[in-house]
């Protein structure tokens, strides 16, 4: 079964200042470069004060993860993020189970329907 993950940050306002931006850039690199045949970083986004950064064709989530935090450890930033883990519900393809796996405080899985 194939995952998907999103990498979360807040940004200042509504749509983010220069600086995050920039930030959005290279997280986006980095993860390209580091999560080469483990999953396909698309183009990130912000709006609404969140950046997001999706991360698609996931085989093994956990090896993911594992690179995840080490960009968010380098980039100084592991400590804003939060990374949500999505795959289609086997019973009904159109309902998505989602998993917040970063902060741990709220490592929960839901569904959105």
């Amino acid at each position: 079964m194939a995952y998907e993950m999103s990498v979360q940050l807040a940004v200042t306002g509504a749509f983010g200042t220069d600086a995050d931006f920039d930030l959005q850039i290279q997280l986006e690199r980095d993860l390209a470069a580091t999560l080469t045949g483990l999953a396909e970083c698309g183009r990130g986004e912000i709006e609404r004060g969140r950046m997001s950064v999706p991360l698609t064709d996931i085989a093994d989530p956990d090896g993911v993860l594992r690179v995840v935090k080490n960009v968010l450890v380098q980039l100084e930033v592991l400590h804003r993020a939060t990374v949500v883990l999505e795959r289609r519900c086997e019973a009904d393809p159109d309902d998505i189970d989602r998993e917040v796996l970063l902060p741990l405080s709220h490592a929960t899985p839901f569904r959105v329907a």
